[in-house]
């Protein structure tokens, strides 16, 4: 894709490609018997001139052995190859590659020859096998996870009033960068103070105040698996009390929704249901609320303060795929699904409720309005679904999230 008018934006690859074959690098396509499962990969067959700009390319019998292909061959002879192999035959693609394979290999539908054909079929089973993580997959996320920990932590302990949010965002790439991480899995929101309430803010570049939180939703790719962090700190290495309870509250929606990640739940009833009644009790607690729990869950007014959903799959992609979208409808063992709870105060939703004829009774919006600067706080890990219980993806990289802990790691760079 062209950056401008002849600089192209770096490339990373499609998800699905890198998930079949392993390859990084562009220009490639590949083709697997469905009956046999023999492997064809085939690759860009290079103007010789090019290796002074890109170095020399590695041979048809390099890349077989290093990509474990049956056999390799250039694209260019790809349509010969097949024509003269399994003439007639119909070649199955995913419905987004179809156009590229074909411009690839300079072959359109025709009778007599090769077929290309949509398979919303082939994507169901790409989806499905990708949604259940093998270990290889697992590995991938647990460096993912590791490395961007670090970069996560090492943020706290840098972070000094006056600075700007694009100047911690930097350290995370510092961090990721120099741990051999060249991509991030989505653009990092960095969020201090107000900046926080807008929910996929990127600006990344207001000033940091001394009183304030941030807000840092970051994740670095390794081999195309993503992690995806969120951590809320103080700016001052200190929660202010007021600053604690709610960092509290959105800490035990997360700690009791991730107890309800096992093998076999049901998302909405057994997951999503329990954690907004919790979610909704705290509201009271807090004072942000008023009523009763069922009061408040009739009248979504959790939605209010928490926009978006509990948690969604993660692997290649940020929001990853499954037969069910982005959402998992019942949880399996090899799934990994983040749980993301937080609390916002987001004027854009609330001054509607304020004016909501059942709602602005279930609001104290002098309490609201004495959190509003705070902007909000999110919570988020990465969790991998087990035969037995669930493994925590970023507790187990060292990410630490207890008030106490975060705390201790913010002063650790002073």
């Amino acid at each position: 894709m062209a950056r401008n008018s002849d600089v192209m934006q770096p490339f990373r690859q499609d998800s699905n490609f890198a998930y079949l074959t392993g390859i990084q690098s562009p220009g490639f396509a590949c083709a697997i018997d469905s009956e046999t499962g023999h492997f064809t990969l085939l690759a860009p067959k290079l103007d010789p001139q090019l290796v002074v700009w890109m170095g020399a390319q590695p041979s048809l019998e390099d890349l077989a052995a290093e990509y474990g292909a049956d056999a390799c061959a250039y694209i260019e002879d790809f349509d010969t190859m097949m024509a003269s192999n399994h003439n007639g035959l119909s070649i199955y693609t995913l419905p987004e590659n179809a156009q590229n394979l074909q411009e690839l290999t300079g072959k359109r539908s025709t009778s007599g020859g090769l077929h290309f054909s949509k398979s919303n079929e082939l994507e169901d089973a790409v989806s499905a096998s990708r949604a259940v993580k093998t270990d290889a997959d697992v590995a991938c996320l647990r460096h993912a996870s590791a490395v961007s920990a670090q970069a996560h932590m090492a943020m706290w302990r840098g972070c000094q009033a006056g600075m700007h949010e694009h100047e911690l965002e930097a350290e995370f790439l510092r961090v990721t960068l120099g741990g051999g991480l060249r991509h991030t899995g989505y653009p990092s929101i960095v969020a201090a103070g107000r900046n926080a309430a807008t929910l996929h803010y990127d600006q990344n570049n207001a000033l940091v105040g001394k009183d304030e939180l941030v807000l840092v939703d970051a994740g670095a790719e390794y081999r195309c698996f993503t992690a995806d962090i969120s951590r809320t700190f103080p700016v001052s290495g200190n929660f202010t009390a007021a600053q604690r309870d709610l960092y509290s509250a959105v800490l035990q929606v997360q700690e009791h929704a991730i107890s309800l990640y096992q093998k076999g739940k049901g998302w909405k009833e057994e997951v999503i249901r329990p954690s907004r009644q919790l979610y909704c009790q705290l509201l009271l607690d807090l004072g942000l609320a008023k009523g009763s729990v069922d009061a408040l869950l009739d009248n979504d007014i959790d939605k209010l303060f928490q926009p978006h959903g509990l948690g969604h799959f993660l692997g290649m992609d940020v929001h990853d795929v499954s037969p069910s979208g982005p959402v998992p409808e019942q949880l399996q063992a090899g799934h990994v699904v983040t749980c993301e709870p937080g609390l916002y105060f987001v004027d854009h939703m609330l001054q509607p409720a304020y004016e909501h004829p059942q709602k602005r009774g279930l609001l104290n919006q002098s309490v609201i309005d004495s959190f509003r600067p705070f902007g909000g706080i999110r919570i988020e890990d990465n969790i991998l679904i087990q035969p037995q219980g669930n493994h925590n993806l970023t507790e187990a990289a060292g990410m630490v999230k207890s008030i106490e802990d975060v705390e201790a790691a913010c002063k650790a760079g002073s």
